[in-house]
């Protein structure tokens, strides 16, 4: 026992001297702000936690559906389970976010309420992140990563809608927690919860195939280094069978299902994979990787920083990895657990499989990035907590000031609740029986969900193709077979409904558009003769409703007569 404590004292020495880290007396924080922060740690962690659970309560309350939220409602919006999770079935999601939603819709249909599991788990991300920071690379790097990631402007967007990635990083980075605590304590009961976690990850978003095969190759790699308890690695590798386990179940239950649907989406990735006959493949790896930052951090200076702090610290253990073996404060083959996880999706965008883009499609790459990034920093701060605290206050602050909008194509000033609901109620005011509601695809999702009542729920099932005219308030809304309308197709989409519905000279129809195109229906007067007359009503710059009436010749013109 005693050798075996002087064995685990020199080893943790070495780890200390390794990393720079002083020993004994001279370790003791100096200053009292350092002594502070170093005694109530997990209590300033905790406030900063509350305080990105605040932001996020706030931006998930105040903003109205996208259309990839409603569509996630509508999956759900059935009188049982069952039929729940097979309307899932025709997206391209893992079940585990309906099942979610489907409790939460017993509770209500609020935006809010609907949201709320998100942002939990959200919430749940930055304190396993910083936790996981912590293990890894120190206490002054966990502070600087915990802050990043709670105030985020593009993190706390994405935790305050209801889509998967929220609940994919926290059952990441709860993994990945799990995954350190049970190497550095040789835990067969935290090699469970990292496999529980992980089982949960792969269940939340297909991305999660590139974590798991990232999880796999770094967990192999410490293994293979040390001689573990053999319940420790038994536990491991009855793990990992669980988890191919449940690929192959989803693969067969799900994705060899909805291959034609993948096909018809991958169309819109567009540059995101590569082109061997468009453009260098130095071209395509520099330029994605500076817009999957960009997205991330939002502000241009803040996403070059991470990015240079990325580079130099996943280079430096890598270069480490290779010239020595010995015991050091961060663990070996870290360089793995921060490199594999974009050459795997860079690999995958290579060969036309997925998308290697600056979009919540890659958020997975967030922590990591975030975590090398913040290792960095905190080494250039001397490990000093007050040095930490003011680095990663900084960086969130700069992004949130001077950062881009995190969704493409809409603000959030553009998606404020009331701007919908006040849209929604133009028509209800002037609108009359019978009128009907012409809207693309886009625009129409969410109609369904702001304008029709509950009880006219329909059975939706999602395609391209098959979402049809029904009748909602009294009104025949119908959805055009394509996602987003211009200006200069109305005249033809406008056509083409009025022959197919029947429609007669002085029929009122009701344009709606809402979503990320942009307010281009607002420009219908300027741009289209038949138009000149037509007086839209805009409700920010990302709704517009336009009414117009079925003429002689079963055009499009405007409810009144225009002036001479």
């Amino acid at each position: 026992m005693n050798l075996n404590a002087t064995i685990d004292t020199e080893t943790h020495q070495q780890r200390e001297v390794a990393s720079g880290i002083p020993s004994g007396e001279a370790a003791r924080p100096s200053g009292f702000i350092e002594r502070w922060l170093h005694a109530h740690l997990n209590a300033v962690a905790i406030a900063i936690v509350s305080g990105g659970l605040v932001a996020r309560i706030v931006l998930a309350r105040k903003t109205f559906f996208n259309p990839d939220e409603v569509l996630h409602y509508l999956m759900i919006n059935e009188p049982s389970l069952r039929l729940a999770y097979k309307a899932s079935l025709t997206n391209a999601h893992p079940p585990l976010i309906y099942l979610l939603l489907y409790i939460c819709h017993l509770l209500g249909r609020s935006e809010f309420i609907l949201r709320l599991p998100l942002v939990l788990a959200g919430t749940a991300f930055c304190w396993f992140a910083f936790k996981w920071v912590q293990a890894l690379f120190g206490e002054a790097a966990s502070l600087i990563a915990l802050i990043v990631v709670a105030f985020s402007p593009t993190l706390i967007a994405l935790s305050a809608e209801v889509r998967e990635y929220a609940l994919l990083l926290f059952c990441m980075t709860a993994a990945l927690y799990f995954l350190e605590r049970a190497f550095d304590q040789k835990s067969v009961r935290a090699m469970w919860l990292f496999s529980s976690f992980l089982y949960l990850a792969i269940l939340s978003h297909y991305s999660a195939a590139f974590f798991a095969l990232t999880a796999g190759i770094y967990a192999l790699a410490r293994i293979a280094d040390y001689r573990w308890p053999r319940k420790l690695t038994i536990a491991w590798i009855v793990g990992q069978v669980g988890g191919v386990g449940i690929d192959l179940l989803l693969y067969l239950t799900h994705i060899s299902k909805i291959r034609n649907n993948l096909a018809v989406w991958s169309t819109s990735f567009g540059d995101t994979l590569y082109q061997f006959d468009q453009e260098s493949i130095f071209h395509f790896t520099r330029t994605n990787t500076w817009n999957i930052f960009q997205y991330i951090f939002a502000q241009r200076y803040v996403a070059e920083a991470m990015l240079i702090g990325f580079v130099l610290c996943a280079g430096f253990l890598l270069l480490r990895d290779f010239r020595s073996s010995a015991a050091t404060r961060v663990p070996r083959h870290a360089s793995i657990l921060l490199l594999l996880p974009f050459a795997a999706i860079w690999a995958a965008a290579i060969r036309g499989i997925y998308p290697y883009v600056g979009s919540r499609h890659t958020i997975i790459l967030a922590p990591f990035a975030i975590a090398a990034a913040s290792f960095l920093f905190a080494a250039m701060c001397r490990q000093k907590l007050w040095a930490g605290v003011l680095v990663g206050t900084l960086l969130v602050g700069i992004s949130s000031l001077y950062g881009q909008c995190p969704e493409p194509g809409i603000t959030q000033a553009n998606q404020r609740r009331d701007l919908m609901i006040g849209a929604v109620n133009d028509i209800r005011q002037s609108a009359r029986q019978g009128d009907v509601i012409l809207a693309d695809m886009e625009s129409a999702i969410p109609l369904t969900y702001y304008y029709c009542k509950t009880e006219e729920g329909f059975f939706f099932t999602w395609s391209r193709t098959n979402f049809g005219p029904f009748n909602c308030n009294e009104h025949l809304i119908v959805p055009l077979f394509f996602w987003y309308l211009r200006p200069e197709g109305l005249a033809g989409a406008f056509e083409k409904t009025v022959h197919s519905n029947g429609l007669k000279p002085g029929d009122r129809v009701w344009i709606f558009q809402a979503g990320w195109g942009g307010n281009l229906m607002a420009k219908l007067p300027q741009s289209l003769v038949q138009f000149r007359c037509v007086t839209p009503s805009t409700f920010g710059e990302n709704i517009t409703v336009v009414p117009v009436t079925v003429a002689p010749d079963l055009s499009p013109a405007p409810l009144s007569k225009c002036p001479d």
